[in-house]
This record gives structure tokens, C-alpha cells and sequence, in this order.
């Protein structure tokens, strides 16, 4: 009787222990493909935001800043943008020709035609070499986030 017993067991058992660690290779698998795909994702959408000022009302902002820029409210505050990119050697391109002290802040953006936009422009920003050609490029880029009123973005921490 106990071997009848132990051979059911062994049949059963084995079956089932081997569909739970096939399953987990497979769980573990899928999760690495998943995890590759979503952190490709979101370093296509990180943009490298240049910030020139932070102003406690819109008015002061107007009135302290000159030149072209976009704007945007975040934490009670208008943050002046002078800049947008995605490459890092660009942000010392972008610095060095407004000669201004900014501070860089890093977000993900939500519109992926946007994205390429900017790859694009960061493109032509990499063969200037003026400081006025790269100031050129930089409004064409700007001129471009003004013109999609919909953008999302969302803070890197």
C-alpha cells in the first residue's frame, strides 16, 4: 500500500515541480526582455531641459528675461528654458554659448515625434561651431516645443 502511495506521489510531484521551475525561468526571461525594452524606452524619451531662472510670478518673469525661451510652471515657480537636448555634449555647447549660469534638470518627455525632433536638431547642433549658430539652432528647438502645447514631461529624480 505505502509503495502504491509513493508512486503516485513520485508521479505527481515530479510533474509539478517541474512545470514551477520552468515556469520561473520563464517568468525570470520574459522580466529581463521586459525590463531591456521599458529602460531603452525611457533613455529615447529623456530630454536634458536648460534652465536660465526660476521666477515666483509670471510678470517677474517677463520682466527679468530677454531673448528667446519657453516657460514652464512647476512647484509654484516659472522656470525660464533656454535650451532642450538630449545629448550631454550639447549642454556645454548650449552653456558656452549663452554664457549664463543655468541649471540643467533632467525629464522624460511623452511625444516621440517630439523626441526625434530633437535628436534631429541635436544632430545639426553637433557640426556648428559658433556661438551663434548654435544659438540658432537652439530657437529652431525651442520654436518647436512652443509649437506642441500637449507635452507632457515628468521629473527624473
Amino acid at each position: 500500500m505505502k509503495e502504491k502511495i509513493k508512486s503516485k506521489v513520485k508521479k505527481v510531484v515530479l510533474p509539478i515541480f517541474i512545470s514551477v521551475l520552468s515556469g520561473g525561468i520563464c517568468g525570470h526571461l520574459v522580466y529581463n526582455i521586459y525590463e531591456d525594452e521599458a529602460s531603452l524606452a525611457q533613455a529615447d524619451n529623456l530630454v536634458y531641459l536648460i534652465q536660465s531662472g526660476a521666477y515666483s510670478s509670471y510678470d517677474n518673469m517677463r520682466a527679468n528675461t530677454m531673448g528667446n525661451y519657453v516657460y514652464y510652471e512647476d512647484e509654484g515657480l516659472y522656470k525660464t528654458i533656454i535650451g532642450i537636448t538630449q545629448s550631454k555634449e550639447n549642454i556645454e555647447k548650449i552653456k558656452d554659448a549663452y554664457g549664463k549660469e543655468v541649471v540643467v534638470n533632467k525629464y522624460y518627455i511623452n511625444d516621440k515625434e517630439l523626441c526625434n525632433s530633437i535628436k534631429e536638431y541635436d544632430q545639426r547642433l553637433n557640426k556648428v561651431q559658433t556661438n551663434e549658430e548654435v544659438q540658432q539652432v537652439v530657437i529652431e528647438m525651442l520654436n518647436l516645443y512652443k509649437e506642441d502645447k500637449n507635452v507632457e514631461i515628468s521629473k527624473v529624480s
